[in-house]
């Protein structure tokens, strides 16, 4: 496309906006660039008949030995003229199956405006306007998770025009998978299994998770444990794999909430805290919830009620935390504490991943 052409393109695109909890909003001095919705202009090219959607699953999910399911759905068309940015931010999920965004880049000559992604302590920048990019019979493309955090550097010159998709898991569409490359994480859980040093009696690992999920908080009665079960099918990466792993070896991977509370410990619960009623002992509270304590709050000898924290501490069921907990999935829940007078406070927990190990001589090798 020639220069007047894109000038054209970019005139007729309104003010784009971006998503702030499930609203659309607009702010230039954060985000500015032009869109067309998808219901303004056509196009002819086909994710799935090009083999970019076997692409795509393959570079985020490649190494699983089981399919998953994935669609692929037109979502905007962007252009990014001169002074055109925007800041740092992660993608709004536009429905619970919605997993990541594919972005196309078309090869038009620009300066600056490269996607910089971020997430856990890594950086990758993507530079559409590079060389190797900018050859009219090829169009670039980044896929990345919608918790991955990801902003465009301010472009200098030209346009960048980009096509973005967002992503969902779905019964609908089946993508072949490659071969599966977890293997080197199979053999490092089979190597560890074999030690008979290596938790004799039994015990259960615990892993921080590296993704953010969308963890239900309002469930039907009865269905708590279950709804967070189910997030187990969302897992991204190598929280994916693990899970996947650890479920080949017999090993009952399970999703908990982690909760810790001040001078009482840290408590696993099949569910969300659903945070109804007064709160007078989280040790009291967590009892009735059938929460496991697994790291027992200790005081120094001479403290006060030292002997009372020592026989709560014999209830505990340790974790050996393989993967330190992270806060990528908290959730907050609410409810009554009392001091001089009511008040409505809340509490954290995080997701987690469990994972159980049979005692040596009932090992799955």
């Amino acid at each position: 496309a020639s220069e007047a052409d894109l000038q054209k393109l970019a005139a007729a695109c309104d003010a784009a906006t971006f998503g702030v909890d499930q609203k659309d909003v607009l702010d230039e001095s954060y985000r500015r660039a032009g869109k067309l919705d998808k219901t303004d202009f056509a196009l002819n090219l086909d994710v799935v008949s090009t083999g970019l959607l076997h692409a795509v699953h393959n570079a985020l999910f490649g190494w699983e030995d089981q399919p998953r399911n994935i669609k692929a759905e037109l979502y905007k068309l962007n252009v990014y003229g001169p002074g055109s940015f925007f800041k740092a931010h992660k993608d709004t999920p536009r429905g619970e199956d919605m997993f990541g965004s594919l972005v196309l880049n078309f090869p038009t000559k620009h300066e600056g405006g490269a996607l910089v992604l971020r997430h856990d302590g890594r950086e990758h920048v993507h530079d559409a306007s590079a060389a190797a990019y900018t050859s009219s019979e090829q169009v670039s493309w980044v896929a990345f998770y919608s918790d991955v955090e990801h902003e465009v550097l301010p472009v200098k010159s030209g346009h960048r025009i980009t096509l973005t998709y967002n992503l969902y898991f779905t019964e609908g569409l089946t993508v072949v998978p490659s071969l599966p490359a977890s293997e080197p994480l199979q053999l490092a859980f089979q190597n560890v299994l074999k030690d008979e040093t290596f938790l004799p009696a039994g015990g259960r690992l615990g892993f921080g998770l590296k993704h953010q999920y969308p963890v239900p908080t309002k469930v039907d009665w009865g269905e708590e444990q279950k709804a967070l079960q189910d997030l187990s099918h969302a897992l991204k990466g190598t929280d994916r794999a693990i899970f996947h792993t650890a479920h080949l070896l017999g090993l009952q991977p399970k999703l908990a909430m982690a909760y810790e509370f001040e001078e009482t410990g840290v408590y696993l619960l099949d569910s969300v805290y659903s945070g109804d009623g007064q709160v007078d002992s989280w040790a009291d509270v967590m009892e009735w919830e059938k929460a496991e304590l697994v790291e027992p709050y200790m005081p120094e000898p001479d403290a006060y009620g030292y002997e009372y924290y020592v026989e709560a501490a014999k209830k505990a069921v340790p974790v050996e935390w393989i993967v330190p907990r992270t806060s990528s999935t908290r959730v907050e829940s609410h409810y009554v504490a009392y001091g001089n007078e009511a008040s409505l406070s809340s509490i954290y927990g995080d997701l987690v991943l469990i994972v159980t190990v049979p005692e040596k001589d009932k090992r799955q090798l």
